[in-house]
């Protein structure tokens, strides 16, 4: 597990922790992490598409960065890591199996439709993925809420989508209790629109016991080999 993977672990476990004895003292914090395209101020992390966005997550103040790669090889995982480089994002369809072999880095992985069968998503899951992205319409429609839930349910691993700057406080909502754990704002987001959107996210009320008193949990917190789940792009 690399830094984006703990990065979602951490924010995710901060949620939890307000819960308990004296978290009204507490500032609340966003329980997701929010991304940029490009370098911003504010980001929890940045995704490089480009020779200058790597650049200027190399020069810049970055903690946490990664980019997409067109293929993922062996080769061009390290050197991704070799630039600094915390996570690569790749479509299955142009994977190599070896390209998955550094332990040291985090991987996400696309898919252009979460509907996959519960086979292939429990698969996908076993390959303890750091995210998995997905793309989502806003506003956001139930049957993509089932679907993320789905997919969710039957990887155990946190899920990413990419939304809009002014997205709101009901869709961030629905999407953190279906098991979305970091938001990535699309090109030209500013400084204030990460601070308004992890303000939205702070901002968000607590499930209540009433929704959750028979529900089993969404996704396990705890798995064999590492703590990579979530409670949730």
């Amino acid at each position: 597990m690399g830094k984006f993977a703990d990065a979602i672990r951490d924010r995710r476990k901060s949620r939890q922790r307000r819960l308990g004895f004296g978290a009204a003292a507490e500032e609340k914090q966003p329980s997701m992490l929010v991304g940029t395209i490009g370098v911003v101020d504010g980001a929890d992390f940045c995704l490089a598409l480009s020779e200058d966005d790597i650049a200027a997550a190399e020069s810049g103040d970055v903690s946490v960065w990664g980019t997409r790669l067109d293929e993922l090889t062996p080769d061009k995982v390290a050197g991704a890591k070799g630039r600094g480089a915390a996570f690569v994002s790749f479509e299955i369809e142009s994977a190599r199996a070896d390209g998955l072999l550094d332990e040291d880095m985090d991987y996400v992985v696309r898919l252009a439709d979460p509907r996959i069968d519960e086979a292939d998503a429990r698969a996908l899951g076993s390959l303890r993925p750091a995210e998995i992205a997905v793309e989502v319409e806003f506003p956001v429609r139930l049957s993509a809420i089932l679907d993320l839930r789905r997919l969710a349910l039957f990887a155990s691993a946190p899920l990413g989508v990419k939304c809009p700057t002014d997205i709101s406080s009901g869709d961030i909502e629905a999407l953190r209790d279906s098991g979305v754990a970091v938001l990535l704002l699309g090109p030209g987001a500013s400084s204030e629109d990460v601070a308004s959107v992890k303000e939205r996210i702070a901002e968000l009320p607590e499930r209540t016991s009433k929704r959750d008193e028979d529900a089993q949990p969404l996704i396990p917190t705890l798995r064999s080999g590492g703590d990579n789940g979530t409670e949730e792009g």
